[in-house]
């Protein structure tokens, strides 16, 4: 019988969400005397008339340089040079000025906002924050304030202190729709959606042309599952701004999900042309084509999304899994090391390279990884029953069953893993709990297929065809493979319903012309109706397609000895033997050969051989006994 199906799971999504980023006004300067191009570069300096970042700067430097100014308004010219490097992307000079504006006047809560601003942009979170506390203690009712403070709190993962100052900046300022925008991503990325979504409601009526508001709504949508509300969103947010990539990201792996793998290469291919190193959309991209099996465009696509941003764990994780399916288990496992590095305590990461190892056959480290990823997570069923699965391949049932367990409490409807289970219990000479696992995945999903084939196997162990067949009925209407009409073949001839074995082999058999057990199993249900030569064929073809399979040789010889060629028969006794020493019936058919070739001494070695493995078996018993009895005329 051809092994048991199994089946595994994978992971991946992304999206892409915006926040609002605060710019704080600017000050103006206290009264001083001024001549005329110190009146104009004020007005530049301060932003009272438009300029370029490079003029106000030059205009804020000229007033520096000036020597006129007394500390209090010399501190607004820096903290307005700040602001328009800080536009110019200028970060460190940013920071510089914001911090001489603070040494000139230690009580100035603007500059401070600033400077925690630029803090936070570089990703130093806890100075920012230091930053922010000072300003939010020199001027308690600066909404801008609580709001950046509020994103350095996000961005920390800390969404209740977050979500407690975009509260206050609420209070502050009611009508403030970035603060709304903001709370909104907090609460999202908290896992509280309900709160999000009435967020995002509040900030698009505020501002109803915030195309970013109506795409993280979309974000929320989708994450809810409500993939229909969440493309709407997107296509109004298109429809504000038709240049948004992100949006057009974001759709596309909205229909991805609905399974509309046309429109959602339309959208990527969209995204990427609006921003061609979007990393992200080359990624998302590259998922399609892997879940469309396109291996090779798919491994390319995430080849991108690593070049354009090389701290991209995902990426490397998707590229891994397409190299994986793809049989490239090396490059696969160097993809997944590579993102360990990136993210070493993402438990997805160590089950994904663990399922890798266990297909290269590497089971003790697969189990390491898989140990490691239910370390990381506890919850991770997935992981368990991946475990469960390397320790049934190192045939440690007990093992594999207990894991299997934890991945059933942990998800009581999983079948894979109540299937997994089954074949344990099946292979560990259990199947009445087989059978029971395996129902239990039908009352789950009736259609799983692969639990009606393997329960097939088992009622095929306790002995009941009628079950097994029935099995393979329900089975084949579900997924027409050469197994299971090759299986429900095997039962129909050990029924003696010769007929329809051979046309469920005849189908195996075109399912799969490579398939040594159909042949052996047609073989069988031949030579049953005295087809030698056919038999003798079947056998032939699934030794050249199979030459280890003992029972190829095994049977031949068996059909061989029926029609009289005891020495073609005893050449593949031998070569069954040789391939399976523990066969009963293979030592008992060749002492029958020899016994019908005259050696009796062969002939009861090989009897007393098969009655040594299997005590139970009658024909060599019978054998004994008929060489017994005539020994004396013999002599």
């Amino acid at each position: 019988m051809p092994g048991k199906a199994l089946m595994l799971q994978r992971s991946p999504i992304v999206f892409w969400a915006l926040r609002v980023i605060v710019a704080l006004a600017a000050p103006v300067l206290l009264a001083v005397t001024a001549y005329s191009q110190d009146a104009t570069d004020e007005r530049r300096c301060t932003g009272q008339w438009r300029a370029t970042n490079e003029e106000r700067i030059a205009s804020c430097t000229a007033l520096i340089d000036s020597g006129r100014y007394q500390p209090a308004n010399l501190a607004i010219l820096h903290q307005d040079r700040g602001m328009a490097m800080r536009a110019k992307g200028d970060l460190a000079g940013a920071r510089e000025d914001f911090t001489a504006a603070i040494t000139l006047n230690p009580s100035y809560a603007r500059a401070f906002a600033e400077r925690g601003s630029v803090h936070l942009a570089q990703h130093n979170l806890d100075t920012a924050i230091a930053d922010l506390d000072a300003a939010i203690k020199l001027n308690g009712t600066d909404a801008g304030a609580f709001m950046t403070r509020g994103n350095a709190f996000d961005e920390k993962a800390d969404f209740d202190r977050a979500i407690a100052d975009y509260n206050e900046a609420i209070r502050l300022s009611p009508n403030y729709a970035a603060a709304f925008f903001n709370r909104g991503l907090a609460f999202r990325r908290k896992g509280d959606f309900d709160h999000a979504v009435a967020d995002y409601d509040q900030a698009i009526r505020l501002d109803p042309k915030n195309a970013a508001a109506l795409n993280n709504r979309g974000i929320v949508w989708f994450q809810k599952g409500d993939l229909d509300r969440a493309i709407a969103d997107y296509n109004q947010a298109i429809r504000l701004d038709a240049d948004f990539a992100a949006a057009y990201n974001n759709r596309g792996d909205a229909w991805r999900a609905k399974g509309d793998t046309a429109r959602a290469l339309a959208d990527f291919d969209r995204a990427i042309k609006l921003s061609p190193q979007f990393a992200l959309a080359y990624d998302n991209r590259g998922l399609v084509f892997y879940q469309n099996r396109d291996y090779d465009r798919a491994i390319v696509d995430f080849g991108t999304a690593v070049r354009f941003d090389p701290t991209n764990a995902e990426a490397y994780i998707n590229r891994g899994n397409a190299l994986d399916d793809k049989g490239d288990r090396n490059a696969a496992i160097a993809d997944y090391t590579e993102a360990i590095r990136l993210d070493a305590k993402n438990a997805r990461i160590y089950y994904d390279r663990g399922i890798a190892l266990r297909r290269d056959g590497n089971l003790d480290r697969a189990i390491a990884d898989l140990t490691e990823a239910i370390r990381l997570n506890p919850q991770h069923a997935g992981a368990y029953n991946e475990r469960g699965y390397a320790y049934f391949q190192k045939r440690d049932y007990d093992r594999a069953i207990a894991d299997y367990g934890s991945a059933i409490k942990l998800n009581p409807k999983f079948v894979i893993a109540y299937n997994n289970r089954g074949n344990a219990f099946d292979d560990k000479g259990d199947p009445d709990h087989a059978i029971a696992d395996y129902s239990e995945a039908l009352r789950s999903d009736p259609n799983y297929a692969v639990a009606l084939y393997n329960r097939g196997i088992a009622w095929r162990r306790k002995g009941d065809l009628d079950r097994a067949i029935a099995d393979y009925d329900q089975a084949i209407k579900l997924n027409p493979t050469a197994a299971a009409y090759n299986n429900r073949g095997s039962a129909w001839q050990a029924k003696g319903e010769n007929e329809r074995a051979i046309a469920d082999l005849d189908q195996a058999i075109k399912l799969d012309p490579h398939s040594a057990d159909a042949y052996i199993n047609r073989g069988n249900a031949k030579r049953e109706r005295l087809d030698l030569a056919g038999a003798i064929a079947d056998y032939t073809r699934a030794a050249e397609l199979s030459p280890t399979a003992a029972l190829a040789f095994y049977n031949r010889a068996w059909a061989r000895y029926l029609a009289g060629d005891n020495a073609a028969a005893l050449a593949d006794a031998d070569r069954a033997i040789a391939l399976n020493g523990h066969s009963a019936s293979a030592f008992s058919t060749r002492g029958l050969i020899r016994e019908r070739l005259a050696n009796p001494a062969g002939a009861v070695a090989d009897f007393r051989k098969a009655l040594e493995i299997d005590p139970s078996f009658p024909q060599p018993a019978e054998g004994l006994q008929r060489l017994k009895a005539a020994a004396p005329a013999s002599r």
